[in-house]
């Protein structure tokens, strides 16, 4: 997490030359080096807080052992359903019909099996654990009592929380979103529509890949979603 975190990190300081940001998202890890690109943190503190969070996270994995599994092709309502008969959770809604659970081994292969009943493709993620779900729970109590210690400054730029979804400007609304983040789900695809709903045209993607671009280009087609290299190979 502190390595990828570094690399965010940079990334926006080589798209920062280029245009200041009218608004900064992140995914799950991600939402750390938004914070940080909008002043909210300064990167050094949010440096400190991924490492922390990254050695909670895998104490908790190990702790409890379980799994993440991405449901492709059916819509959020029919996914939340298999989920809650399971005893599994969803973890991140991605894109209109890419929605990810988190549970234990026996939930999540009989998710799988309902989901591959229902004319969905389920693929196992090559993750530790069952990231943004209550399995995270002791993670997030102890990750929460470090999060008091921060200043949580307003945001020089428009800051979309994944977690609600929303565009969120209070500081302390901010810090108590992100005490709460391990065990919420990531709902980008609420995160990406606010974006557009406030007249986002185009966004670039701060980090080594395009997944979030090629996620961005499924939710919605009002803002031009550009990955790092796109951006960079203009001349």
């Amino acid at each position: 997490q502190p390595a990828l975190f570094l690399v965010e990190w940079a990334a926006f300081l080589v798209l920062q030359k280029r245009a200041e940001p009218r608004a900064v998202a992140g995914h799950s890890l991600g939402e750390f080096a938004a914070l940080a690109a909008a002043g909210v943190l300064p990167w050094p503190t949010a440096f400190r807080l991924v490492r922390l969070r990254g050695a909670l996270m895998e104490e908790a994995a190990q702790a409890h052992p379980g799994g993440m599994l991405a449901a492709l092709g059916l819509p959020l309502p029919e996914v939340q359903a298999i989920a809650q008969e399971s005893g599994c959770f969803v973890a991140n809604h991605n894109a209109p019909t890419q929605v990810v659970l988190a549970g234990g081994e026996e939930s999540l292969a009989w998710a799988k099996a309902r989901i591959e009943e229902r004319g969905g493709k389920a693929v196992r993620l090559n993750v530790a654990g069952a990231f943004h779900s209550p399995f995270m729970a002791e993670a997030a109590r102890r990750f929460a009592q470090a999060l008091e210690e921060p200043v949580f400054r307003p945001p020089r730029c428009l800051f979309i929380s994944s977690s609600s979804g929303l565009a969120e400007d209070d500081p302390e609304r901010i810090r108590a979103l992100l005490k709460e983040q391990m065990v919420r789900e990531v709902r980008w695809c609420a995160a990406v529509e606010t974006l557009a709903a406030l007249g986002v045209q185009e966004a670039w993607e701060a980090g080594p890949g395009e997944v979030l671009t090629r996620l961005g280009r499924r939710i919605t087609e009002r803002i031009r979603f550009r990955s790092l290299k796109e951006v960079l190979s203009d001349v």
